[in-house]
């Protein structure tokens, strides 16, 4: 386990006024902080923006990249004794593999109690977005109608065209988990082939479908896809039924550096201010009192969440089965 850095065991005591005076001078003498991130920087910069405008005494830096590339070197720093990251804010899988190896700390903020079941069970992350994943395709290249079930993703016509993010096993593993495992395995058996392209990032998928290098993904946050869509971009999107949520926590390392910002950035992000924010910038904000904007982003179809407990208990089975079923199947190598 890892050393805890004690400041923030001495402000979970904390409420109300005093907790944020405390915040506020522990901030301005620390003056900055580090945010580790998966989300599209253009997103997070105007969030970080507004930060450092409602406190100017903090210069925060974003260190941006794919969850997975984060979540090691994070790991990496912790290793080498030169922790940088202060806020962290990936998916609950990446998380709850960084809470298994004893880099994250439960931590308590005024703004997270209005998220209730978002809120991790032991206090480690609040889920703060939601991931839509969703099927997107260009509408210049696929003339016919789209598919409108995950069964319309084995029409023949679609062989060797289909393309899937390449570390999707969640996706896989929540539809397995609700259909059940002879129509999960069947389904995915028959999909494989189908499959031209094993892409790594949903953003970059979504945005080479707008451009005509790819035809279509079932793998696309409905955000991409519908911010594509109004720069009238050649792409469209709908939902499969069930949608796959996936959620985006945001949490606490075990030894932050700059502890009272980070609590600050914290909270500033579970807040209906950081919020609307990021809904500005097309995200699904995790917030109970926010929709989606537009709402059909999020509502109006059926969907299940993506069990990262779960998963983890079970990561090398589902990936195992994503080796076998799809990438194998497909022949395609992850890029």
């Amino acid at each position: 386990m890892r050393e805890k850095n004690p400041v923030v065991a001495e402000l979970a005591g904390l409420s109300g006024e005093e907790r944020r005076e405390r915040l506020l001078r522990g901030a301005e003498a620390e003056g900055k902080l580090s945010f580790y991130t998966s989300t599209a920087p253009e997103d997070i910069q105007s969030l970080l923006m507004a930060f450092g405008m409602r406190y100017p005494f903090i210069q925060p830096e974003m260190v941006r990249d794919k969850g997975t590339v984060l979540r090691e070197r994070i790991t990496r720093e912790y290793s080498d004794g030169a922790s940088a990251a202060d806020v962290i804010e990936l998916t609950e899988i990446n998380l709850g593999k960084l809470k298994a190896r004893g880099l994250l700390q439960p931590f308590s903020s005024p703004e997270g109690e209005a998220y209730g079941e978002l809120q991790e069970s032991e206090g480690y992350w609040v889920a703060e977005q939601k991931n839509f994943l969703v099927l997107a395709w260009n509408t210049e290249l696929l003339k016919s109608a789209s598919p409108q079930d995950y069964d319309g993703l084995l029409d023949p016509i679609l062989k060797g065209k289909v393309t899937v993010e390449a570390h999707d096993a969640c996706w896989m593993a929540a539809l397995m988990n609700h259909w059940g495992t002879k129509r999960g395995a069947g389904f995915f058996s028959s999909f494989g082939p189908q499959i031209g392209g094993l892409v790594t990032g949903h953003q970059i998928i979504a945005e080479r479908i707008a451009a005509g290098s790819l035809l279509l993904s079932p793998t696309i946050h409905s955000n991409n896809s519908e911010w594509l869509k109004r720069r009238s971009l050649a792409i469209d999107w709908l939902p499969l039924e069930p949608v796959v949520v996936e959620l985006v926590g945001i949490a606490l390392p075990a030894n932050p550096p700059h502890p009272h910002a980070a609590l600050l950035l914290i909270d500033f992000i579970l807040s209906l201010e950081g919020q609307r924010i990021l809904r500005l910038w097309k995200r699904v904000p995790g917030h109970p009192a926010l929709e989606a904007d537009p709402p059909y982003m999020s509502r109006g179809f059926a969907s299940i969440l993506v069990d990262a407990k779960q998963f983890l208990q079970r990561e090398s089975e589902f990936e195992s089965l994503w080796e076998e079923l799809i990438v194998k199947q497909s022949g395609q190598v992850k890029r």
